[in-house]
């Protein structure tokens, strides 16, 4: 995560289970059963969090090197697909036949930029998924691109739209994006986070 978002993740987290305890305590939801069941999970998830962040940074990518690294990595890869856990992921993706992919991290910070590329022809789909982190895309400007992105917890603002609130959506295609024979669809979730499209 960003330097100044990482000290606010034990309170993000800590205000989470509170709100998920008001609203079962109400009885909006039930909530209760489920954290009562599996909170040494969480506590576990926290603890691999901090021995990681702290001591090694594990990967898991299918592309070897490519993520976590806390350097922006360059790729020509033609698609892309990597997962990660821990660790902040920054990729510049310099593709000239550009085929999508997926893209996902656990506790982390997204940085991608795309403004390089080169599209293959048809409709190309690159999915993006977060759980705690923002998430900041670079796309070209001179491509036709369509954007659908939503968080749960977080602000959204794909190029020039903005919205702030709980559970926010945002979907933007460009002007001549269903007549374009070389296209970029981009769909992302984040759970806790910001997302921004530029």
């Amino acid at each position: 995560m960003s330097a100044h978002r990482r000290p606010y993740l034990g309170a993000l987290i800590l205000i989470t289970l509170g709100v998920l305890f008001l609203l079962d305590n109400l009885g909006v939801a039930d909530f209760g059963t489920i954290i009562s069941t599996y909170w040494p999970l969480i506590l576990i998830l926290i603890g691999v969090r901090i021995f990681f962040r702290y001591g090694r940074s594990p990967v898991q990518s299918t592309a070897p090197g490519t993520m976590g690294t806390g350097a922006t990595l360059e790729s020509t890869a033609s698609a892309l697909n990597n997962s990660n856990v821990f660790g902040d992921v920054d990729l510049k993706i310099n593709s000239k036949e550009f085929r999508g992919g997926s893209v996902s991290t656990t506790f982390g910070d997204m940085n991608i930029d795309l403004s390089e590329i080169a599209l293959a022809e048809g409709e190309q789909v690159l999915k993006i998924d977060g759980v705690f982190g923002d998430l900041h895309i670079l796309v070209p400007k001179d491509i036709e691109i369509f954007v659908t992105t939503h968080s749960v917890f977080g602000d959204v603002r794909v190029l020039g739209n903005i919205r702030s609130g709980f559970g926010q959506e945002i979907s933007y295609s460009s002007p001549n994006y269903s007549s374009a024979s070389k296209k970029l669809r981009v769909v992302s979730n984040q759970v806790f986070g910001d997302v921004k499209v530029w």
